[in-house]
């Protein structure tokens, strides 16, 4: 008899740490699994083994047999040969299952399905005589303990798979069950459906299963789902043969591809996901790109597993013009920046700026204690194998961001669009669209809610195929992360310079693209920093604010004593002239 998807009572399920995800290493498993050798990934310093008890008959799972049907083991599992009594082992990608007393029914059906897909029905044909009753129970059990293995596929007439449902991880457990005629369903508001350049795939990132649609005609099955539906509806809609549309809808309701209503007051069904306060608050596109650019919750390769070859040097090309810009002295610095609980204190975002000028030596000083190369490891910078060295930390030492400085007002700089070239610091001019450029500087200001546009605008870029060699499933989260490191360091170093910085959050990538004359598919946007001086005026956001945690740490860090805020602007001033030496804070 059929169970429900959320009844676990006595079905005998693996522990959740019985399958470990190797995450990182599972570059190349598939292969390897295929081979049958044991655990060659390395560095997991686990073996991933779990153990399922004996088959007893009191906990059995039958569902109802269906003709349509097919069975297999994920391409990345593998069955070792059963020598008499022994246990029967299966490697796969979340680890060793292990089965101690296994029929040879389960383990003929095990191998046929390692094979490929295969029916229930020809395996417990040709088992031999004995109860059909007994045996359906026996596999069944055995096949319900290792479900996040398995494949379960629909076919057509001819016997080609047309929809599969495959397991996504170790947690995933599948079983279609009957749908009440009159209750609706739909397609789950987060599923997506991509092609692969063969096949057609159904994800969603609450789903612990993908559904694949292998033939063109699948996609009929889907078409009714677009919006509310009963299940005997659904039957009259599509043009399949009952049994197998009435499984595939079953199918696609299992696998959390579509979704069932609820009855609610007054007779009305709604939908769970319409309204549930866990999910309410996320769009399908940010909750797929935080399930897909982390662990758990899919199947695809992970980690620094370097799927292509280095595409990008550490660095690029040298241009031929350049602007030379300023660089600080250590020993300046050691004397005159304010203590770091200041700086971090003191941080804030100022979308108002000072009529005094920015200057070139400040704008130099700025970029070359956040971006600049400190050191590179090979004998060539652009070696694409090479790595670099910078104030701030980078994911795999990939430092793929690019800065390009738009000037608006900056005393000593021409007004324009510049390339920071970190290795040389300087500016490299750059010859782009003009219109475009004073575009770049208006959307920053609207973007930031600023009252004129910014005196200086330091605009992100990344070379993501730095990062993509790498790394997969995980490179543009990386990407994201380096952006709000060096941002901070903008921040803090804006701040010690007692300049006034704020980030960017909204990026117009048409804008950016046409104004730096880059393809935004090889080099996106990615984040935003405008700079300027402060004003003379106290900013104020206009929010009353309540005290909590020692709130006038922060006021008294902006109100740094005035003696020694003379003092270091005195100090400053000597620096970049280099007329007089550093008086040191105390």
């Amino acid at each position: 008899m059929p169970i429900s998807p959320l009844n676990t009572q006595k079905t005998g399920h693996l522990p959740q740490d019985a399958f470990y995800e190797y995450g990182f290493f599972y570059a190349g498993a598939k292969q390897a699994h295929r081979a049958g050798r044991a655990n060659s990934l390395k560095g997991t310093g686990r073996t991933g083994k779990a153990h399922v008890m004996s088959n007893s008959p009191d906990d059995a799972v039958l569902p109802m047999a269906i003709k349509s049907e097919l069975w297999s083991l994920r391409e990345d599992v593998s069955v070792e040969a059963m020598q008499g009594d022994a246990p029967l082992r299966l490697r796969g990608r979340w680890g060793d299952v292990t089965l101690t007393r296994p029929s040879r029914l389960v383990y003929e059906a095990l191998r046929r399905m390692s094979l490929g897909p295969v029916s229930l029905e020809n395996v417990v044909g040709t088992s031999g005589d004995g109860d059909a009753q007994a045996k359906w129970k026996d596999l069944y059990h055995a096949l319900d303990h290792l479900s996040p293995l398995i494949i379960r596929s629909l076919k057509q007439e001819s016997g080609d798979p047309i929809l599969s449902v495959v397991p996504i991880t170790a947690r995933s457990r599948f079983r279609p069950v009957p749908l009440p005629p009159g209750v609706p369903v739909r397609m789950s508001m987060y599923a997506r459906l991509r092609a692969d350049g063969k096949e057609c795939n159904i994800e969603s990132p609450l789903a612990l299963h993908r559904v694949v649609l292998h033939q063109a005609e699948a996609m009929r099955l889907i078409a009714p789902l677009m919006s509310p539906i009963t299940p005997a509806a659904y039957l009259s809609a599509v043009t399949f043969a009952d049994p197998l549309a009435r499984s595939a809808l079953e199918y696609l309701v299992a696998a959390g591809i579509v979704v069932v209503g609820e009855r609610a007051a007054g007779n009305v069904f709604t939908f769970v996901e319409d309204h549930d306060p866990a999910t309410v608050g996320w769009s399908q596109i940010d909750m797929m790109f935080h399930t897909r650019s982390t662990l758990g919750q899919h199947d695809h390769d992970f980690g620094a597993t370097c799927p292509i070859a280095p595409l990008e040097p550490p660095v690029k090309p040298q241009a031929e013009q350049q602007v030379p810009l300023h660089r600080p002295r250590f020993e300046d610095l050691r004397a005159t920046d304010p203590p770091l609980t200041i700086v971090i204190e003191g941080r804030r975002s100022y979308r108002r700026h000072g009529a005094a000028a920015i200057t070139a030596e400040q704008v130099g000083h700025l970029l070359y204690r956040t971006a600049r190369v400190r050191r590179f490891s090979t004998s060539t910078a652009d070696d694409a194998s090479g790595d670099t060295d910078r104030p701030y930390p980078s994911g795999g030492d990939a430092y793929e961001l690019e800065l390009y400085v738009s000037v608006g007002d900056c005393a000593g700089l021409a007004r324009g669009v510049y390339h920071y070239n970190p290795l040389g610091h300087c500016l490299e001019p750059l010859d782009t669209d003009h219109v475009a450029a004073e575009e770049l500087l208006g959307t920053a200001r609207m973007a930031a809610g600023a009252g004129a546009p910014p005196p200086v605008l330091i605009t992100m870029t990344a070379r993501f195929r730095r990062l993509s060699w790498r790394y997969e499933g995980m490179a543009y989260r990386l990407m994201l992360l380096n952006a709000g490191t060096l941002v901070q360091s903008l921040y803090l170093v804006s701040t010690a310079m007692r300049l006034a910085p704020c980030a960017i959050g909204a990026v117009s990538i048409d804008t950016v693209a046409r104004a730096l004359g880059t393809d935004w598919r090889v080099e996106p946007c990615v984040a935003q920093f405008m700079v300027g001086s402060q004003s003379d005026a106290a900013p104020h956001d206009g929010r009353g604010w309540s005290e909590a945690n020692d709130g006038w740490w922060a006021e008294a860090a902006r109100a740094f004593p005035q003696r020694l805020r003379l003092l270091f602007n005195i100090a400053m001033s000597a620096a970049f002239s280099r007329r007089m030496p550093m008086p040191r804070l105390q």
